[in-house]
């Protein structure tokens, strides 16, 4: 923490915490760019191995915040914060940690379900094992549940970006700056 009233995150977790936010919007985009652009087979091949790796990317990404979260605790809240607003920030984040695994698992068995063995190649240097054998049932299932838990990921993205806002603009207090500012 600085020497003023403001205490803030360390330079490592907001560098996480920004890398994995980039990270997450990317991989947003791209996997709606890659389902729904008219794109030929090489690039939608391509694509999708690049969204791949960049969700194992996610994963270490998640396990690293994880890590730092169990050895540096949160700043306090603001004390004019009521609790409730407390509790919802620290169930958003705990949602936001459940989804992005959620996310990578049910990416990582839609793969490994497909009918067409397709090796999952971490930026082409090495193969990821498939967690299951071939079942289209699972693939499906797999399938809508990536979908809709990347639904889920934007609305919460939304919320989490107007809760900081709503807090920077409105409350002036520093929960949004002791996110963006480095020491």
């Amino acid at each position: 923490m600085d020497g003023g009233s403001e205490q803030r995150w360390s330079a490592p977790t907001i560098a996480l915490h920004w890398l994995s936010a980039a990270l997450i919007l990317v991989l947003l985009g791209l996997g709606w760019f890659m389902v729904h652009a008219d794109l030929g087979a090489a690039t939608k091949f391509d694509l999708y191995q690049l969204h791949k790796s960049l969700g194992f990317l996610s994963l270490a990404l998640l396990l690293l915040r994880l890590g730092a979260r169990l050895v540096q605790s949160s700043p306090p809240a603001p004390p004019t914060m009521p609790h409730w607003e407390r509790r919802l920030a620290g169930l958003t984040h705990a949602t936001f940690y459940v989804l992005l695994l959620v996310a990578v698992l049910s990416g990582w068995l839609l793969a490994s379900a497909a009918i067409i063995a397709i090796p999952t190649r971490f930026f082409d240097l090495f193969v990821i094992p498939n967690l299951v054998d071939a079942d289209a049932t699972l693939s499906a299932e797999m399938t809508f549940l990536h979908y809709m838990v990347s639904r889920l990921l934007m609305g919460l993205l939304v919320l989490h970006i107007a809760a900081a806002l709503k807090h920077h603009f409105l409350d002036r207090d520093d929960v949004l700056r002791r996110m963006v500012r480095f020491r």
